[in-house]
C-alpha cells in the first residue's frame, strides 16, 4: 500500500525545487486542493461562527471536530492546552481517529514517526483493519467510496498485540475546542499520499529529534 521511496524522493525534490514524477505531482496537487478548500472555508467563517456552523460545512471532505469519526484520517490545525510546558507538539496533525470522547477525540498522529516507521505501521494497520462501510450514521450503501472506507481499529485492539507497538508514540488526545480549523477528511484513495507529505509542523523541537525520541520509546517497548 505505502511506498517509502516515492515520498522520501518527493520530500527531497520539493526541498531542492526540482522536477517531480507523475505520482509526486499527484501528491502535491492533492494537498494544494485540500489547502485551497480549507482557506476558502476559513475566509467565510470567523471563530465565533465556527462554533455554530461546524455541523453545516459545505463538503463531506471537511467536517467539524465534533464530527470526527473513528477509523477516518484527518488533517487540521491545532493548538494544544499547556503548549508552554510540552516538550514538543505538532500544530498540523495527520490523525487517524481511534476513539471519540465527550470533549474531543483520541487519534494516531503519524507525524510522530519517521517516514519509514510510519509506512511500516500504516501497512500493518491497513492489512488488519481496513473495511468498507456505510456512513457513520448507518445510512448509505456499502461500497468502495473512499470517503466511506475506514480502519475499524480501537486503542484496545492496538494495545493487545505486540506488532502494533509502534503506535504508542503517535497516540494523542485532541480537544474540539483547541482545533483551529475544521478537519480535512482524507479519503482512503489518498491515504498513502497524505501519509508521507512533508507537512508536519512541530514546535519547540525538530522533527528529527521527535522521530528519534519516538524510536527510542518503541525500542524500549521491545525489551
Amino acid at each position: 500500500m505505502a511506498s517509502v521511496n516515492i515520498f522520501e524522493t518527493l520530500r527531497a525534490r520539493v526541498e531542492k525545487s526540482g522536477g517531480l514524477l507523475p505520482q509526486e505531482r499527484r501528491a502535491m496537487f492533492w494537498f494544494s486542493q485540500y489547502s485551497a478548500a480549507l482557506k476558502s472555508w476559513q475566509g467565510k467563517h470567523n471563530n465565533i461562527q465556527f462554533r455554530t456552523a461546524q455541523n453545516e460545512l459545505p463538503s463531506q471532505m471537511i467536517v467539524g471536530p465534533r464530527r470526527a469519526f473513528p477509523g477516518y484520517m484527518y488533517f487540521f490545525h491545532y493548538e494544544p492546552i499547556g503548549k508552554h510546558t510540552l516538550p514538543a507538539y505538532d500544530t498540523f496533525p495527520l490523525t487517524l481517529v481511534i476513539k471519540r470522547e465527550k470533549n474531543g477525540f483520541i487519534g494516531l498522529n503519524f507525524h510522530y514517526l519517521s517516514y519509514r516507521s510510519r509506512a511500516m505501521l500504516f501497512d500493518t494497520l491497513y492489512q488488519s483493519f481496513v473495511k468498507l462501510g456505510p456512513d457513520p450514521d448507518g445510512s448509505g450503501p456499502m461500497g468502495p467510496d473512499p470517503l466511506k472506507t475506514r480502519m475499524r481499529v480501537t486503542y484496545k485492539m492496538l494495545d493487545g498485540v505486540s506488532k502494533y507497538k509502534a503506535f504508542r508514540p503517535c497516540v494523542k488526545r485532541y480537544r474540539s475546542s483547541r482545533c483551529r480549523t475544521p478537519l480535512l477528511q482524507v479519503g482512503s484513495s489518498e491515504w498513502d499520499l497524505a501519509l508521507f507529505l512533508p507537512v508536519e509542523q512541530f514546535r519547540k523541537s525538530t522533527k528529527a529529534d521527535v522521530w528519534q525520541e519516538s524510536q527510542e520509546r518503541i525500542q524500549e517497548q521491545k525489551r
